[in-house]
């Protein structure tokens, strides 16, 4: 008889039917964690998820997860090294020191946490959860703020503001909708259903009460995705009431006053022309045209490797201080755009490495969206939005350039993706 040494306790360690419990509760909190820390809490708090799953790793054990790393896992994590590697590269080689691991170190404890993942076996119940009670509570938060403190757009906790709180708020509520998959695979699928469709409402709400625009660009796209994963399941009488109902309640949000809905896209479409009539009144609007505008016009004097983020700053003012621009421009520190972002500093790497970072988990997930179990649909349709989430938002603001920007991603993609794995 051969004798199995695939488990050896480590010195010290806790007896072997403790373990699982303790890998549970701690898989199990790091999940609540990562829902209620991306804008409930202080986002700070986020550290602790991979945190979290590195002790619970710990009390797992070896091939919990079978074949890993396989080919796609260890495209991820390139694609996230990769990004963190050109933030710290470029901006050394630009003589800004270790500035770039401001941005890089979100990317690293995403790694930390796909490593985890070999003994690390999470029940999907505690992410979706998480993000249902995590959007819930970031309404109820927006809410307080605009009714009770009565601030002009909701915005979260400081260091946040109503474009990064909206926004995420946004991405929330459309992952809530995602993991309808999931509980309606269950037995006891309705309970776990209204929890969802009662977060991704609130994460309609959120975003709507902080006033965020950009966010919305991209909301066809991402009905489109939950569609392929859920829609041509359904039958026709219920893709009418769900199509009437999101137009009613999109509807009711742009007529309501209380929300600032109407209010602030009549005023993006009023900028927009008065921009193109040549109009030099400042709006936000007009000012993200000309800071693309010039932004593109540094990457023509520097494609290949950038400016860098002080150089860029300073190229800005020098070209507000020759009238080519507003001087007021040189102020903002990013382009608001994701793209030119990286492109204006980091050069062709920062644009090449944003684009894997992007892409590879897009094609990772976007083959499963309409394939599997209701599990492995609801975690490939998720994992699909969240790229799909941040391209839209990388439109009109600069989201990677902070630092709760890049680990709310890079921890949303890895975690899926893990999850994902365990369910095919």
């Amino acid at each position: 008889m051969i004798e199995d040494n695939s488990y050896r306790p480590l010195p010290g360690a806790v007896s072997r039917h403790c373990r699982a419990p303790c890998q549970t509760w701690l898989s199990a909190l790091a999940m609540l964690t990562l829902g209620a820390s991306m804008l409930a809490l202080p986002w700070e708090m986020l550290v602790a998820v991979p945190l979290l799953l590195a002790a619970a790793a710990w009390f797992g054990e070896e091939g919990q997860v079978e074949a890993f790393p396989r080919r796609e896992d260890l495209l991820l994590l390139a694609a996230m090294g990769l990004q963190g590697l050109v933030w710290v590269g470029m901006l050394l080689w630009h003589g800004e020191g270790a500035a770039g691991l401001v941005n890089a170190w979100p990317f690293a404890l995403a790694m930390v946490t796909l490593a985890a993942f070999p003994r690390v076996r999470i029940p999907a119940t505690w992410l979706w959860a998480g993000l249902a009670l995590g959007s819930l509570a970031a309404s109820a938060w927006a809410l307080w703020q605009r009714v009770i403190e009565g601030t002009l757009r909701a915005d979260g906790h400081d260091p946040l503001h109503a474009i990064l709180f909206g926004n995420l708020g946004l991405l929330l509520g459309l992952l809530c909708f995602a993991g309808l998959s999931w509980s309606f695979a269950r037995r006891d699928r309705w309970p776990w259903s209204l929890l969802l469709i009662a977060g991704g409402l609130a994460g309609l709400l959120t975003s709507a009460l902080s006033g965020s625009r950009g966010g919305w660009i991209g909301l066809p796209l991402a009905i489109w995705v939950l569609y392929r994963g859920h829609g041509r399941r359904l039958s026709l009488g219920w893709r009418l009431t769900l199509v009437t109902a999101l137009l009613v309640l999109l509807g009711s949000l742009y007529a309501m006053p209380q929300t600032g809905v109407a209010t602030r896209v009549d005023n993006a479409v009023n900028s927009v022309r008065q921009y193109l009539a040549g109009d030099d009144e400042m709006t936000s609007v007009s000012a993200r045209l000309d800071m693309w505008r010039g932004s593109s016009r540094l990457i023509l004097e520097r494609p290949l490797l950038g400016w860098g983020a002080s150089g860029y700053q300073e190229a800005m003012r020098e070209r507000g201080a020759e009238g080519e621009q507003d001087p007021a421009l040189g102020r903002f520190w990013h382009a608001h755009n994701d793209i030119l972002d990286a492109w204006v500093k980091r050069g062709v790497p920062g644009l090449l490495a944003l684009l894997v970072l992007y892409f590879t988990p897009l094609w990772l997930f976007a083959r499963g969206v309409g394939a599997g179990s209701g599990e492995q649909r609801a975690l490939a349709v998720a994992g699909t939005l969240v790229p799909v989430a941040f391209i839209d938002f990388g439109l009109t603001y600069s989201f990677l350039t902070y630092p709760v920007g890049g680990l709310v991603y890079a921890l949303l993609v890895t975690i899926l993706w893990g999850l994902y794995r365990q369910a095919r």
